[in-house]
């Protein structure tokens, strides 16, 4: 008997299943001292490997062998049908006095499935021996969310590249080359480069694991993530305009510097009035010598002023800037315990602006960038806005001010 368990790891496995792969099997390596069962799919552009614990009563010998990965498919459907999933399945194993398995699944009493054991792929076992032996670097799963945070800004993205010697990030996206501080003040010592498909390959495991270590292998070819249970592989595919990208060179609008830790706690503030946190808008109005961010509707708003510790524009200037993108860069200085960044509006030639996040002055790249656009029509609206604040005097003096 086999018994197979409903999970994620599982289902991701079967879902990867290629209908074009011309080998078309699934193999089992199936090893009894350890007590655990792996199953391996794909090919080496695209190889997917997943481990499970064998119960006690399994009457798997170990070895190796394949079946047919449509058939095995079909066999594991009840675990993850929508409206009837079932928590596990037993599949019958037996011998019949031959060297590999024939595996029998009996859906209903008068329905049966059945597929013998054949000799295995030679082709999936030369990629699971290869990784016994390759070299893999084990990463912070926290460390790699927070490195692939730079990558909602660039669609377009064509290469990511970590460079561990400079501790900088690299994107190319669209051809041209975007640099970035690596997210922490201490870095794994890994050079990794990753094209979109391995690079989404990573993000997708590191989202449905559970695991806080991701182990990575990665040469000028291919790329393996593995979590312990799940295992993903991928060709590496670079195109050679991307190899001779050149660096955006961006103009300076205005800088400014805001508390992170204050600035993270007013954008959470307007998360708490539901229709500013559907609208998930919030306008910067910096001044020279202060910074306002303000979320409002036609009914509702929230406002607070920062003072900047960096001389700004002498003139003002307001920008709109999408709330969850700006709170998630705020978060990611809050992990390097910046704790007061330093940000400077790019204008890029083709007139696009960024917001770009530094842990301090003399940082080269910024943490991170938003994208963040010029509100002139509104800036004389947000000025009368302003003068009528200053009419007003807090309830019982300034409830938030400590003595």
């Amino acid at each position: 008997m086999l018994t197979l368990h409903s999970h994620h790891p599982l289902k991701a496995f079967i879902d990867s299943f290629d209908g074009k792969d011309p080998e078309g099997v699934v193999t089992f390596v199936v090893e009894r001292k350890a007590q655990k069962l792996t199953l391996i799919s794909g090919h080496a552009e695209r190889l997917h490997m997943v481990t499970l614990a064998l119960d006690d009563d399994c009457s798997l010998n170990t070895g190796k062998f394949s079946l047919n990965a449509s058939l095995f498919k079909l066999m594991c459907s009840p675990l993850f049908d929508r409206q009837h999933g079932a928590e596990s399945i037993s599949i019958n194993v037996s011998y019949q006095n031959r060297r590999l398995p024939n595996l029998a699944f009996l859906p209903r009493s008068n329905t049966w499935q059945n597929g013998q054991g054949i000799t295995p792929s030679e082709r999936h076992l030369e990629l699971f021996e290869s990784l016994q032996s390759a070299g893999f670097e084990s990463l912070s799963k926290c460390w790699i969310e927070s490195a692939m945070h730079h990558t909602h800004s660039h669609p377009n993205l064509s290469v990511f590249k970590l460079n561990h010697f400079e501790e900088k990030l690299e994107i190319i996206s669209d051809t041209t080359l975007h640099t970035f501080d690596l997210p922490y003040h201490t870095n794994p010592h890994i050079d990794l480069k990753l094209d979109p498909a391995s690079l989404q390959g990573l993000r997708q495991l590191c989202q449905h694991s559970n695991q806080s270590q991701i182990s990575v292998y990665a040469d000028s070819e291919t790329a393996v993530f593995s979590d312990g249970t799940t295992t993903v592989g991928f060709s590496l595919y670079f195109d050679e305009a991307d190899m001779n990208a050149t660096p955006i060179h961006y103009q300076v609008e205005t800088t400014f510097s805001v508390p992170v830790k204050a600035m993270s706690a007013e954008l959470s503030t307007h998360y708490q009035v539901d229709t500013l946190k559907s609208q998930n808008l919030t306008s910067l109005y910096v001044s020279c010598d202060s910074v306002l961010i303000g979320s409002a509707t036609q009914t509702e708003g929230c406002y607070q002023f920062f003072e900047t510790k960096i001389a700004a524009s002498p003139a003002p200037i307001l920008y709109n800037v999408t709330t969850s993108q700006l709170k998630r860069a705020f978060d990611q200085c809050k992990k390097l315990n910046v704790k007061e960044a330093f940000l400077q509006v790019l204008i890029a030639p083709d007139g696009c602006r960024e917001l770009g996040l530094y842990k301090d002055t003399g940082a080269q790249h910024p943490i991170c960038t938003v994208a963040i656009e010029l509100d002139t029509e509104g800036l004389e609206n947000m000025i009368h806005t302003i003068e009528y604040h200053k009419t007003m005097k807090p309830a019982q003096g300034d409830l938030f001010t400590s003595e």
